[in-house]
Order: C-alpha cells, then sequence, then structure tokens
C-alpha cells in the first residue's frame, strides 16, 4: 500500500459529468417509465421507454462514483472530519425535501402529486433518512437510496474508527468473496449492493496508485464478474414490476454495466482526463438536489398533460428541474451545508483542536 496517498486537491470534471448524466438518466426513468407506465400521465411518452427501463442502472454510477469520492476525501480524516463533512451534505438539504414532501399532497390532490399524504409521525420519522428500520415507510419513494449510502457511511466509519486502511483490501476481498459465495445461493441479489461501492473504491486506489495493480485489478474483476453475472436476477426483477412481461434484457443490462466499467477504468488510468472546470462542477453540484426534488415536478407533468405536445412537455419540466435544482443548490444546499459544518465542529469542540478550513474547501463550502 501506498502511505502517502495524497489529499484530492481538483476535482474531476468526468466524475461531476457522470453525476449529471446518471440524474438525467434517473429523470428520463420515472417521467417516460416508472410513474409514468403506472399512472398513464403522458402515454405518448412511454415511446422512450427502450431506452428509460434500464434507467436503475444510473444508481449503479451513482454509488460507483460515491465509493470513489468518498474514500478520496476521506481516507485522511479522522471519524470527526468524516462524519461531519458526510452528515452535513446530505441531511439538510435532505431535510428540505422531507418538508416539500409531507406538504405537497396537501396542495394538490394526493393522485396528482403522486405522494402518499404522510402523518406527522412518518414526517419525523423520515428526517431520520432510515425510516424503514422504524417501519415507517418513505414519504418521497426516491429516499430509499440514501438508507443504502449511510450504510456505506457506517462501512467507512469503522474503518476509520478501528484504523482499518492498512488492512482495507483484505477486507474489500472477503466482502467480494461472499459476493461470489452468493452467486450460488437463491435469494442473495439485494446482498450486491456492496459490489458498486467496492468497485468505486478500487477505482481510486488504482487512480491513486494505492497498491500494487497486481492485487487492484483482480479484485476489480472479481468485482465487475458479480455485477456482469448478477444481472440476470436485476432483469427478473424489473419484469416482475412490469407485471411478468418479460421485456428487460440481461445482456443489454450487461452491456450497460460492462460499459459504466471501462467508463470509470478509463477515468482511473488518466486515459479520460476532463479537467474540474467550473461548468462541470455546477452540473455535478446539481446531482443531489436534482435527484431529491425531481419528483415533486410531476404535478405539473399532470396538470399540462393535456395542453403541451408530449415532447416538449417533458424536455421543458427537464429544463425548469434543472434551474431548479442549480438555485436549490445556491440558495439553500451550500449555505445549509456550511451552516451545519460549522455547527457540528463547534459542538464538537474540534475548533480547539483542528483548523476546518481544508474540510470547508474539500466540500466546496468555501
Amino acid at each position: 500500500m501506498n502511505k502517502n496517498v495524497p489529499l484530492p486537491s481538483k476535482r474531476s470534471g468526468a466524475l461531476d459529468l457522470l453525476r449529471f448524466f446518471a440524474v438525467l438518466y434517473v429523470f428520463f426513468g420515472h417521467y417516460t417509465d416508472t410513474f409514468n407506465l403506472v399512472y398513464q400521465i403522458v402515454p405518448a411518452n412511454l415511446k422512450y421507454m427502450w431506452f428509460s427501463k434500464y434507467a436503475t442502472t444510473a444508481l449503479l454510477i451513482f454509488f460507483m462514483v460515491s465509493g470513489y469520492v468518498v474514500t478520496m476525501t476521506s481516507i485522511k480524516r479522522n471519524i470527526k472530519e468524516f462524519a461531519i463533512s458526510r452528515l452535513s451534505r446530505l441531511y439538510p438539504l435532505f431535510w428540505v425535501s422531507c418538508i416539500v414532501a409531507f406538504i405537497m399532497p396537501r396542495l394538490f390532490y394526493t393522485n396528482h402529486s403522486y405522494l402518499a399524504e404522510a402523518s406527522l409521525k412518518t414526517f419525523f420519522v423520515n428526517l431520520t433518512m432510515v425510516p424503514y428500520l422504524f417501519g415507517y415507510p418513505t414519504i418521497n419513494p426516491v429516499f430509499h437510496t440514501l438508507l443504502i449510502e449511510l450504510v456505506f457511511y457506517f462501512f467507512l466509519a469503522i474503518i476509520i474508527v478501528f484504523k482499518l486502511w492498512n488492512r482495507i483490501l483484505i477486507i474489500l476481498g472477503s466482502l467480494l468473496a461472499l459476493c461470489v459465495y452468493g452467486l450460488f445461493l437463491p435469494g442473495l441479489p439485494d446482498f450486491f449492493i456492496i459490489i458498486p461501492f467496492a468497485s468505486g473504491m478500487l477505482f481510486y486506489m488504482i487512480s491513486a496508485d494505492y497498491a500494487s495493480k497486481f492485487i487492484l485489478y483482480p479484485l476489480l474483476a472479481v468485482s465487475f464478474m458479480c455485477s456482469f453475472v448478477s444481472a440476470q436476477a436485476q432483469a427478473d426483477q424489473l419484469d416482475l414490476y412490469y407485471k411478468g412481461a418479460t421485456i428487460i434484457d440481461p445482456w443489454v443490462l450487461r452491456g450497460i454495466i460492462t460499459t459504466i466499467y471501462i467508463v470509470f477504468l478509463l477515468i482511473s488510468t488518466k486515459v479520460i482526463h476532463i479537467a474540474g472546470r467550473r461548468v462541470y462542477q455546477i452540473l455535478g453540484e446539481l446531482a443531489y438536489p436534482f435527484y431529491l426534488f425531481h419528483i415533486y415536478f410531476l404535478c405539473f407533468y399532470w396538470f399540462f398533460r393535456n395542453k403541451i405536445q408530449p415532447d416538449v412537455l417533458l424536455f421543458g419540466i427537464l429544463s425548469v428541474t434543472i434551474f431548479t435544482s442549480w438555485l436549490i443548490n445556491v440558495v439553500l444546499e451550500k449555505p445549509l451545508s456550511s451552516l451545519a459544518s460549522r455547527g457540528l465542529f463547534y459542538l464538537t469542540g474540534l475548533f480547539k483542536k483542528k483548523n476546518p478550513e481544508r474540510i470547508f474547501k474539500a466540500e466546496g463550502l468555501l
């Protein structure tokens, strides 16, 4: 292992663009496939299903980018720095989204907002980001992926607390071995959620020369193999959503998965190098607010369904969502994250021991 892995000094334009592409794919998945198929909001836009029905692969991109970036920014932090940087990044804007999800069904008819009217107790439980642990549903259907993200953060927190970075490859290898074992057992497809995070971590380690490539590449190959083979189980699950119709081609899924891995490999080996320009940073920063708030525009999709040409309506709402996400990022996300970070540092007394300025800069808060 290379013990002199540097802290990141520049953003990756390629990773920012991947984030933005992933949220666009999620948008098309929800507006032309998932919600549109179930509720028949704008049936004419079901013509995009050939493309949008595979939008679940966007989660693979999200989680791999998270594995890459969070490892990169956390590998030399202590547990307090790590916890504050992650929680202040994730929770404040999430709480704002929870408030919107709670209010919207009360302003619109439930079947027009496509959100269930939640009780006050359900709302407060959702603020934890882990309502499933308390037996409550999420009040926004996209929130379920955030629990997965928290599990990854918890995993990294254990690594940091017990100073296990020197053994991280052994740990990842053991987890990947369990995934390989799971390939031969029924009922374990959800276990494979660890794969994209592990893959992202390995891609960062390749980029940073963290260890010998004779170790990293075989581990990455195992990770890819697990994702590739599990495509059949993913296709079967998606077909159940489509009420038994076999319309998901597992080989198309495998092709998308393979493409994603190739792109990440080219980025980590610097074959694809896109400098972190301001425009790419803005697009990358849009991803989180876009993901949290894009569902709320479905009411406008319904309201204007018979008033505006379907394609114009679809891309018009996309444009409004992008602009609104930028506005949320500038007006709410950055100030709230900065306030939360400074407040948590103050409460934990770290201002007396460490200057948190480098943490703020790494998070883009200064």
